[in-house]
């Protein structure tokens, strides 16, 4: 097998997936990027992904009103991060949207040029019908003339089974200073090659997600494009608790959240709210446990262990 990125010859090693599949990763040095050689999108039109993702890793699938609130708060956190008062006349597309939580949450804002992008047939009829905002389930449905100001691919990137032209593609459909997003899981986790006893090897690999990067993988990636303006950085959306809950536990908890968790802030607020009435001392151990937290998620970001790997291009 050539590679997805570079077309270098790669490597291949059986490797168990967290639903207990086993297949063979392919591994590619000059890009530190690693495959499936398969395409997930068959079951991910079926309404598939959480079987693998979830149920057969020993997680409960969310029902459909429980996925959209948590996606809801989690929208909180990209707005803030990601979009501008001055945006709301600008068009806005958003790849893999799954029931809509993001667009809906900008269309409450006033956004009125929003759109989404879903493979899932349950997803997609839902943001179509129930949210009343237009969704597609492939790029070529969108007509040419049709450009966007911001893309966004919140976790959704690493499902595409032909990363290079699928982005090549996303680029094309950019107005002028229009702007992509990407935010996908980096195959260098501390857990994982860091803390062999966690046992989040055996989790790391699903069988829906069939591509892995590092921030090497999209630094060639953006070479390959020629893309010029961009920007690619680690961050750690999981807590310190995280690596604590892994290496006792040694299994998944539910987080409501994708590639983070809020266990430190339950703590601080369980802490906070308690009726022991030294208050210094309260104080003292809550601002231990946050600059704690802080520095381990600065050091693996420095590092470049971050869970997340946040991508940014603009077109000029």
């Amino acid at each position: 097998m050539n590679c997805k990125i570079c077309e270098s010859k790669c490597k291949k090693k059986k490797i168990l997936t967290r639903s207990n599949n086993r297949l063979n990763l392919f591994y590619c040095k000059k890009c530190d990027f690693e495959y499936f050689s398969h395409n997930p999108k068959k079951k991910l039109v079926l309404n598939k992904l959480n079987i693998s993702r979830l149920k057969k890793a020993g997680l409960q699938i969310p029902s459909y009103n429980e996925d959209f609130n948590n996606g809801l708060t989690q929208s909180k956190n990209y707005i803030k991060k990601y979009i501008k008062k001055n945006d709301k006349k600008k068009k806005i597309l958003e790849i893999g949207c799954s029931f809509g939580y993001f667009l809906y949450s900008l269309k409450k804002k006033g956004f009125s040029n929003v759109y989404g992008l879903e493979i899932n047939k349950v997803c997609k009829n839902f943001v179509n019908n129930k949210l009343k905002i237009p969704c597609f389930t492939d790029l070529k449905n969108i007509k040419e003339n049709v450009l966007f100001d911001k893309i966004f691919l919140f976790y959704s990137f690493e499902y595409i089974h032909d990363p290079k032209d699928y982005l090549k593609k996303l680029f094309s459909k950019l107005n002028k200073k229009g702007k992509i997003y990407i935010i996908t899981p980096n195959k260098r986790d501390v857990l994982k090659d860091i803390v062999p006893g966690s046992n989040f090897k055996n989790f790391f690999y699903d069988i829906s997600s069939v591509n892995y990067f590092s921030k090497l993988s999209f630094q060639i990636l953006a070479k390959n494009l020629k893309l010029k303006n961009y920007s690619i950085k680690t961050n750690q959306g999981y807590s310190l608790a995280n690596l604590f809950q892994w290496y006792l536990n040694k299994k998944p908890m539910k987080t409501n959240l994708v590639g983070e968790d809020k266990y430190i802030e339950g703590l601080i607020q369980d802490i906070r709210y308690s009726k022991f009435q030294q208050n210094n001392l309260k104080k003292k151990i809550i601002s231990l446990i946050n600059s704690t937290n802080h520095e381990y998620k600065k050091i693996l970001s420095k590092y470049n262990y971050g869970n997340q790997i946040i991508f940014y291009i603009e077109k000029r």
